[in-house]
């Protein structure tokens, strides 16, 4: 296992990246007040089959934030580390805000991702987005005011969507010990991705819910089967936002599946 920091403009990224010469790569993309480490079961199962590769995201676990660098700048610090490990593509295993950033990415460098897993998110070219915002304006207001004031309760709020069970849930805490107060600054620039225009480059996907997710998500899982060729949905029961929290064996499984029936064809 290779662990590193790579620069990017006057930031700091840190990847891990399990070599296997000769093997198809998966990277892997947390959402937000997460990091890394989230993939701890994932990199377990397919190290065997596959490269890994794993990054902490702008402000997130080992990896810093600027006012230059922020979950904006994804789609390239994707390639530089791509570069840099002589990559030529890659599956995208991602969560929310970081299934957002491997759509930018198919996006900006087309054909550099074989197919994209999103784990309660949505499509960036529909009417998603804007549903999601609405739904949530509230919420936001709500915890922007957490934010100041406590920030411990900002991180409850998105520790008990996270996860259903409460042992899921200890799992996504530890992921969490490098999200402090400045990691709000990640989502500076972040509309950048719905302002892309229509969709270029399409790749098969594989878009994942949990029964206890929000009801928007949900809706979303569904109207990006409807919208997006090639797309593949499965709905989780007994499990949140982050559904291999709380069904690690049944996500791996399916999720080797979905990989392996793209590799046949």
């Amino acid at each position: 296992m290779q662990e590193e920091k790579v620069r990017f403009k006057d930031a700091s990224i840190y990847y891990k990246f399990y070599g296997n010469e000769g093997k198809e790569t998966i990277l892997f993309l947390h959402p937000y007040a997460s990091s890394g480490g989230l993939f701890e079961n994932q990199i377990t199962f397919f190290k065997r089959e596959y490269q890994l590769l794993v990054i902490d995201l702008p402000g997130h676990g080992l990896s810093s934030v600027s006012k230059n660098v922020s979950f904006a700048d994804g789609p390239e610090i994707i390639k530089v580390l791509l570069d840099e490990l002589n990559i030529s593509s890659c599956h995208i295993v991602s969560v929310s805000e970081g299934a957002i950033i491997a759509q930018g990415f198919a996006h900006i460098f087309p054909n550099k991702m074989k197919t994209l897993t999103v784990v309660s998110g949505f499509s960036i070219y529909h009417d998603s987005s804007k549903v999601l915002k609405s739904e949530l304006r509230w919420t936001r207001f709500k915890n922007f005011f957490k934010w100041i004031f406590s920030f411990k309760n900002y991180k409850k709020y998105y520790l008990n969507k996270s996860a259903f069970s409460t042992q899921a849930r200890k799992k996504f805490l530890k992921t969490m010990e490098g999200f402090n107060r400045n990691s709000v600054f990640a989502f500076r620039k972040f509309g950048r991705f719905y302002k892309l225009g229509k969709q270029t480059a399409f790749y098969p996907s594989y878009v994942v819910c949990g029964n206890y997710d929000l009801e928007v998500i949900k809706d979303s899982t569904m109207q990006y089967e409807q919208k997006v060729p090639l797309t593949t949905i499965e709905g989780y029961d007994n499990a949140s936002q982050v559904v291999f929290l709380d069904n690690p064996r049944k996500f791996n499984d399916h999720l080797s599946i979905f990989l392996k029936s793209v590799e046949s064809e």
